[in-house]
């Protein structure tokens, strides 16, 4: 199961102002006065994870190819393996089949020993109904977040855990399923003047999972935990806290070391860096910096110094430099 980690604690209480219900108002954390002015960050192109070499067509409007036949159609998150070299998993958006696909750092698939002929490794028993982004515990297990929520109406939301399986395999199986709900949504759908109930940014410490919402009547985001999931059950997420971000968030990823968290919005990138686990997240240095994509909403750690980023409507592989982004604190 997840479990809080003890040099998490501290944290999560420099994080909380009091301890945040429903009925109370959220105060956001602000990191700085006015943005400065800069050029967009570099999107070094790595690949396109779409186009010929697949066989499909690619138009000014993305991909035409079919879904489950490759990893780049709509493709809503991606995280690097921490138990094999060189191996990145990532996933599409609603439409696909339940699968994870395995690619190398340069965007190259992982095709040797498949009998399929599809791509990726399909997860039995799952359902993909709007996948939205993938994170990846210290127990060394994939978790595939189906937690969009577009119209602030779903009761079904879900993350399933999933053992990581060889890059080579066809299959796979989930060894927990957790449901979730927030503990501030009252009515489903949601008011259209509180619609900020939908998730694409998920990130575990430890093996604690927290969720950033997609606020969708507001520009702020809520951070919520996952605390002692039951298997098969309705779990209520504990509300931690508020942020100004000032866009959507749209992805979300931590370090395996825990001292970096970095946050996506449609326009920015945001990186939170602290010196120890003993500190909060958000109280020690802000890196940000704008970009320019079409419809970029998958982001993770690659390295000391690199960012890993999917176009999702292009299928196009990025990597962003850390020190290209500009310190704001």
């Amino acid at each position: 199961m997840f479990t809080r980690q003890g040099t998490f604690l501290f944290e999560i209480g420099v994080l909380l102002v009091g301890h945040l219900t429903a009925a109370e108002p959220a105060t956001p954390l602000t990191f700085v006065d006015a943005l400065p002015e800069r050029e967009p960050v570099t999107l070094k192109l790595v690949r396109s994870l779409t186009g010929t070499e697949f066989g499909t067509a690619e138009g000014a409007g993305g991909s035409t190819a079919p879904h489950g036949s490759y990893p780049g159609h709509e493709n809503s998150g991606i995280v690097r393996s921490r138990q094999f070299p060189d191996l990145f998993w990532l996933h599409n958006d609603s439409g696909d089949e339940p699968r994870v696909y395995p690619i190398h750092a340069n965007g190259e698939d992982y095709a040797a020993g498949r009998s399929s002929e599809k791509l990726g490794v399909l997860i039995g028993g799952a359902i993909n109904i709007d996948w939205e982004d993938i994170t990846y515990d210290a127990s060394g297990h994939l978790i595939v977040c189906d937690v969009g929520n577009n119209r602030n109406d779903r009761r079904d939301l879900v993350v399933y855990r999933i053992p990581e399986p060889a890059p080579q395999a066809t299959r796979a199986a989930y060894v927990q399923r957790y449901f979730i709900r927030y503990p501030d949504q009252t009515e489903f759908p949601a008011p259209r003047d509180n619609f900020n109930f939908d998730c694409e940014g998920v990130f575990t410490a430890g093996d604690t999972l927290y969720f950033f919402s997609k606020n969708r009547s507001n520009k702020l985001t809520t951070l919520y935990r996952l605390d002692d999931p039951k298997h098969d059950e309705i779990n209520t997420l504990t509300k931690l806290d508020t942020l100004d971000l000032r866009g959507q968030v749209t992805g979300a990823d931590a370090t395996a070391d825990g001292k970096r968290l970095v946050i996506l919005t449609y326009q920015s990138i945001w990186l939170f860096e602290r010196g120890s686990t003993d500190e909060s997240f958000f109280t020690g240095t802000v890196r940000w910096a704008p970009f320019k994509g079409k419809q970029i909403e998958s982001i993770c750690f690659a390295g000391e110094n690199t960012l890993k980023l999917i176009d999702e409507a292009t299928g196009k592989l990025y990597d962003v430099a850390i020190d290209e982004l500009t310190k704001l604190r």
